[in-house]
């Protein structure tokens, strides 16, 4: 079946978004944002996260559940977050064991020094939303149709999502990105419950950024 090209816009608007506007942020400010300018480039991110949406809507003429996202079973999709969570830190902690006996450094990053813990919540909720909008959901959906394959959508949406962590957490970032993704990726063909792989994704990153910090 030929694609349409309103399914390529979506494919490139999942692809480029998260990597082009914080390159558009950094080439402007410099790599140590401040709150305001934060706040405005995660906003960036969370509305073209709406503008996928509305081209699923209103240009594919389909919902959302055609990439995994519906708004029924929270209990559920809540258990099963938890799950993902457990078995995403453990695949973490195996990617950070590798990058030491590897000598890579990570955890190095201080982008988020001078920033406050509202700041910090709402980069790890657009995380949560929009990378796994973005890199699970549509990609892995669209190619497979695309493709026909899961292993293929898998790569092509694992890799880069993988590589987009080299900026600001080097070489073990990227392992430690691919590890959790990885996971995600298996989660999301398994239950293909999106909210569920939003929630655990939030609070990976929540948890060590904010919870622990405000404490």
């Amino acid at each position: 079946m030929k694609t349409r090209p309103i399914t390529w816009l979506g494919l490139f608007i999942s692809y480029s978004t998260i990597t082009a506007v914080n390159w558009i942020f950094k080439s402007q400010y410099g790599a140590m944002l401040n709150n305001s300018q934060v706040i405005a480039k995660e906003l960036i991110i969370l509305t073209l996260v709406g503008v996928l949406f509305l081209l699923i809507a209103k240009g594919e003429k389909l919902g959302l559940d055609s990439i995994g996202l519906n708004f029924t079973g929270w209990g559920k999709s809540i258990l099963l977050a938890f799950g993902i969570m457990v078995c995403t830190l453990a695949a973490i902690l195996v990617g950070i064991f590798i990058s030491q006996q590897l000598g890579w450094s990570f955890g190095e990053s201080k982008a988020f020094d001078a920033l406050s813990l509202w700041t910090i919540t709402l980069v790890v909720i657009r995380a949560g939303v929009a990378e796994e909008v973005f890199m699970r959901g549509y990609l892995l959906e669209r190619l497979t149709t695309i493709s026909g394959s899961k292993w293929i959508a898998g790569a092509l949406s694992l890799i880069p999502f993988a590589l987009f962590h080299y900026q600001g957490q080097g070489w073990a970032g990227v392992l430690i990105s691919f590890n959790a993704g990885l996971v995600l990726t298996i989660f999301y063909f398994w239950k293909r419950d999106l909210k569920a792989n939003i929630i655990a994704h939030f609070l990976i990153d929540f948890i060590p950024n904010v919870v622990v910090e405000w404490f």
